[in-house]
């Protein structure tokens, strides 16, 4: 059995309109279903008051012109056609004295009826014949004090003729009517929520790189107008927000370049100058090797703003083994002092930005041999398809817990303190992410087939068809 939360699930994933017009059925069904059923019971009452003036006609005809029952004329009783009005005599007791119908050989009244008709005066009631079929009963006491009860009856054929036909003719007609009600509900509602699905696409298609784009608004003063301009303010809070942020990046990495440049000479000329003290001489080197980590930052936050901002020449067509080719010397030789052993293979062609490119890759390469287990390997693969290109790097180190796969690419971000041990400052990923969404490719991070390690795909557009360096 379904519980009540699930259905309550269900019926909320369905689209609005979808519920609207379920709810405009469901109400003109209820609506509809009350008038139908007061109807039905109007007409029975409409009926059998029919039958009791048509009763009352016939006693008047009979007590005031004299004409027998079986010459009545049915025309003249109360409008109800087919009536046919039979009799029974009734004693004091109930006991049937006489009838003009072999189907009424059975009392059309109770004793106390019959007790209520001598004490009281005439009375409407309802009887059945022998066969069981209803009747309406007119009774009244004879004349003088015989103690003797005269009943006129007629079947009620027709009250329950009626509402049937009413049923047969009223049931479709509603049933049609809640469902044109649910699809005009359905029609109203996905014609008034267009804008709002109008507005939700183009909030897909905004790009979070540009967000100089407004949402196209219909000229309007419903509600839904006023939506889009809420948006649209807030796009644009986002905008500066980001404009901000983008120009901080950008004058606080310029700003650090020229001081580490002068730190990192005088460092040098310190450390050229000492000789024999060897702890003032570890000390100077140490100094230089955070001063290198604090280069990487600074350009590390340079390129992320450049990416940022668009500011990337992705017209030259450029191979991806060749820049490859080129980092390799200098990543070998860090492999080699850890024991790690560096492999590429395969090669594409792809229109990007060769600078931020090398960037990406030297960043993803030296991760990989930074957290390469001693002795390991580190496997570089290069892959051109028909939908793009794609270069993953592979390390057998200690991996990433999944619950930092999401938030790998966010800025200072620690993936794992089992990844973290010597590591930077958590913007390389960050870096790549940038470079990646400026080419509007995308970064993967995911586990080898062996089940240890981490590899890092980065994918980016493949070239038009004919401008393949290869």
């Amino acid at each position: 059995m379904i519980s009540r939360s699930a259905m309550r699930s269900a019926v909320g994933r369905l689209p609005l309109s979808v519920r609207l017009g379920t709810a405009f059925a469901s109400v003109f069904l209820v609506v509809l279903t009350v008038l139908l059923v007061f109807a039905y019971w109007d007409l029975g009452q409409t009926l059998r008051g029919d039958l009791d003036r048509a009763l009352v006609d016939a006693l008047t005809q009979v007590d005031t012109r004299g004409v027998p029952l079986r010459e009545i004329d049915e025309r003249e009783l109360g409008g109800v056609k087919g009536s046919k009005i039979q009799t029974q005599l009734l004693d004091r007791s109930g006991t049937l004295l006489d009838t003009s119908d072999d189907k009424l050989t059975t009392p059309l009244l109770t004793p106390a009826h019959v007790r209520t008709v001598l004490s009281e005066g005439a009375l409407f009631a309802d009887g059945h014949d022998r066969d069981g079929e209803p009747q309406r009963v007119l009774a009244r006491p004879l004349p003088g004090d015989s103690g003797r009860v005269e009943v006129l009856a007629i079947e009620t054929d027709s009250v329950a003729e009626g509402q049937d036909l009413l049923l047969d003719r009223a049931a479709p007609l509603a049933a049609f009517a809640g469902l044109l009600a649910g699809l005009t509900g359905w029609l109203v509602a996905r014609r008034g929520l267009a804008p709002v699905t109008d507005l939700a696409a183009q909030a897909r298609a905004l790009n979070a790189r540009d967000l100089s784009r407004r949402l196209e608004l219909r000229r309007s003063e419903s509600e839904i107008a006023r939506l889009g301009e809420t948006l649209n303010e807030m796009l644009g809070r986002i905008e500066d927000a980001r404009l901000r942020e983008r120009q901080f990046t950008a004058d606080a990495g310029h700003e650090l370049r020229t001081p580490l440049a002068i730190l990192r000479a005088e460092l040098e000329l310190a450390r050229g100058q000492v000789t024999v003290d060897a702890r003032l001489r570890d000390s100077l080197d140490s100094a230089l090797e955070e001063c290198d980590r604090l280069t990487d930052l600074v350009t590390d936050l340079l390129q992320v703003a450049r990416a940022e901002a668009d500011r990337m020449d992705r017209s030259g067509l450029v191979d991806v083994a060749e820049i490859a080719d080129a980092l390799l010397p200098r990543f070998s030789f860090l492999a080699r002092r850890r024991g790690v052993t560096l492999a590429r293979r395969g090669d594409a062609a792809v229109r990007a930005d060769g600078r931020a490119l090398s960037r990406a890759l030297s960043n993803l390469l030296d991760n990989a041999i930074r957290h390469a287990r001693p002795g390991g390997h580190v496997d570089l693969e290069i892959e051109q398809s028909r939908t793009g290109v794609s270069l993953t790097v592979t390390d057998d180190g200690p991996g990433v817990d999944a619950a930092y796969v999401q938030r790998a690419t966010e800025r200072f971000a620690q993936l794992d303190p089992s990844r973290s041990e010597g590591g930077g400052a958590g913007l390389g990923l960050a870096m790549v992410a940038s470079i990646a969404a400026a080419h509007e490719g995308t970064v993967q991070l995911t586990t080898p087939p062996s089940g240890n390690g981490l590899a890092v795909t980065l994918r980016l557009p493949a070239p038009s068809d004919g401008e393949s360096t290869r």
